[in-house]
């Protein structure tokens, strides 16, 4: 590897490294753990002892190395490099991260939103290459980044691309952000499983899954869709009611950005057919009828890497000329 840049994917739990080449082939990752209780000063640190010892392991010499990019959890400043706050790293109010790397490893930093980092990534090097693209990532809510003409779109106020926070239904269900009805209640994982739960617990429906919660206390998308195989009403209901919610994303998507590509990744996706193939067939039905939608829909395929190679990605257009 010649010139090349490392990203950087900060994790609540864990730090991804990588190092990408002008080639866009990418080296082999290290994971360190993200320290919990040293705020800025500690996580900056680990990210400068992470940074060196990608250079050692990879022969490279300092000077090879262009710039890092780091993908953080926000809410961000990006312009200006700044960490407002990260919801599982205390300490980080406000933190200059960007500031903080550069002055410890006397080369320059880039900050982006980590989900926008895993779009690019995706974008460079996985199943969003070579086009315009969307990323909706299906865990915990409904993450997004957003790749046209090959750069990430940050919006004006740099508050763009919160796609799981599109309101689907009017009224609906409270968000944490505030609103009611936003995509993510109604499409990602944990607030699928959430809501399974609730009507279970609080409106008495029939379903298998209550052995599954007297069990273990809580029911994932996993046990849904297992369920949902194995004949059970409920599950059934739920799992195509929350592919349907996010058909109708994707729709939406089209109409306002026409991308040649929605990548979907996060744990759901590991459903594989039992996601694609529903999702697929409610979007054909909620599409416009005027003529064919040409985006394609696709799974992932960079796995957890797509933010530490996207976030390297974005120090290649910070700082190579890419």
């Amino acid at each position: 590897m010649a010139k090349c840049c490392i990203g950087i994917d900060l994790g609540g739990t864990f730090t991804k490294f990588i190092a990408v080449g002008e080639d866009r082939r990418a080296g082999k990752p290290l994971q360190l753990p993200t320290p919990s209780n040293k705020g800025a000063e500690g996580v900056a640190a680990q990210i400068a002892a992470g940074v060196r010892q990608v250079v050692s392991s990879s022969g490279l010499a300092a000077e090879d190395v262009l710039g890092v990019g780091i993908g953080s959890p926000g809410p961000l400043k990006i312009s200006q490099g700044i960490v407002v706050a990260t919801p599982n790293i205390p300490g980080m109010e406000n933190a200059p991260l960007v500031k903080m790397v550069s002055e410890r490893l006397g080369i320059p930093a880039a900050l982006e939103n980590d989900a926008n980092a895993a779009a690019l990534g995706e974008y460079l090097c996985g199943a969003g290459r070579g086009g315009d693209m969307v990323l909706l990532t299906l865990g915990t809510g409904v993450g997004s980044g957003i790749v046209l003409d090959g750069r990430i779109l940050h919006g004006r106020h740099e508050m763009g691309a919160e796609l799981g926070h599109m309101i689907i239904v009017p009224g609906g269900e409270l968000c944490g952000c505030g609103q009611r009805g936003c995509l993510e209640q109604y499409a990602s994982a944990t607030f699928m499983a959430r809501r399974t739960a609730r009507r279970i617990r609080e409106e008495g429906v029939a379903s298998s899954l209550s052995k599954v919660l007297q069990k273990k206390g809580e029911i994932d998308a996993r046990d849904i869709n297992e369920a949902r195989r194995a004949g059970d009403k409920l599950a059934a209901e739920m799992w195509d009611g929350a592919i349907r919610c996010l058909a109708q994303g994707c729709v939406d998507l089209c109409r306002v950005f026409d991308p040649d590509r929605i990548v979907l990744s996060g744990g759901m996706t590991k459903a594989g057919d039992d996601l694609m193939a529903p999702l697929k067939k409610h979007f054909k039905e909620l599409d416009w009828k005027l003529m064919p939608t040409p985006t394609d829909i696709a799974i992932a395929s960079l796995g957890s890497d797509a933010g530490s190679v996207g976030a390297a990605g974005v120090a290649w257009q910070a700082f190579g000329g890419a």
